[in-house]
């Protein structure tokens, strides 16, 4: 026998001595590189359930959730989403962690166009237009505390006028002269300018609606006015939204899941 044919007998021999690798799986040694096969794929059902069950939808997530026997629920109030892990196991009999059920909290339309005003400077036609899109989500009140409608507002925000005032002083002595000079613009939208808006919208399914209040800055460093929009308080509101998003969750699962603060890697 040559040399090639006395290799392939051993190979054979060396595989029949290992036997079975003690897999769960079904596998087996076959004699080309000794690799690992699984045999799963040939039989009529997997070894065990695998998936990733993905939405936004809180509801449906913890319908998901309590149709299976028990899940471990990592809730992430920083990013507004949550993992829930079913085959966890405990750290003497652990799982394989390959069948979970993730939880991403979406922004409403409205929530989103509140949070791209926070910090932007409008112009007047602009944000003229800003409010007149999301008119049903918006009230207001102006600089002597009156209410205003969106209408109201957006009609106001048209008005505003820049006025310039110049002052220069002048004086010469023997030894020395001096000058001064101060430039002044001041912005009026008639009897009163717009102080805040508010903004009420639903921010994620699932959660209540909040009202945001938008402080009202008029920038008057340019010929023409700019608007700037700051929403008050918002680190707070947010704090608030994820508190009100595991009190929400821990109320639509039940007793066999086990929610935690936190993210899971594995």
């Amino acid at each position: 026998m040559d040399a090639n044919t006395i290799e392939k007998i051993q190979s054979l021999v060396h595989a029949a001595e290992i036997g079975h690798p003690g897999t769960d799986v079904p596998t087996m040694l076959v004699p080309e590189g000794y690799n690992l096969q699984s045999l799963e794929r040939y039989q009529d059902a997997p070894s065990r359930f695998r998936g990733t069950y993905s939405t936004s939808s809180i509801e449906d997530y913890a319908g998901y959730i309590n149709d299976q026997a028990e899940a471990t629920v990592f809730v992430d109030t920083d990013d507004m989403d949550a993992m829930a892990i079913f085959d966890l196991g405990i750290p003497t009999a652990p799982g394989h962690g390959d069948h979970r059920a993730r939880l991403k909290l979406k922004k409403t339309a409205p929530y989103t166009a509140c949070l791209n005003a926070h910090g932007s400077a409008f112009g007047q036609k602009e944000l003229a237009h800003w409010i007149e899109d999301w008119h049903h989500a918006i009230t207001g009140e102006d600089s002597n505390g009156n209410e205003m409608t969106a209408k109201q507002l957006a009609n106001a925000v048209r008005r505003i006028e820049i006025k310039a005032t110049s002052e220069r002083t002048h004086e010469e002595g023997d030894w020395n002269a001096k000058r001064t000079g101060l430039d002044a613009l001041d912005a009026s939208a008639g009897q009163a300018t717009p102080a805040f808006i508010r903004f009420a919208c639903l921010p994620y399914e699932g959660l209540k609606v909040r009202t945001f209040e938008l402080r009202v800055s008029i920038l008057t460093d340019d010929s023409k006015p700019r608007i700037k929009l700051r929403v008050i308080g918002l680190e707070g509101i947010q704090e608030e939204m994820a508190k009100e998003f595991k009190e929400v969750l821990e109320r639509q699962l039940n007793e066999h899941a086990t929610l935690h603060l936190g993210n899971f890697n594995q």
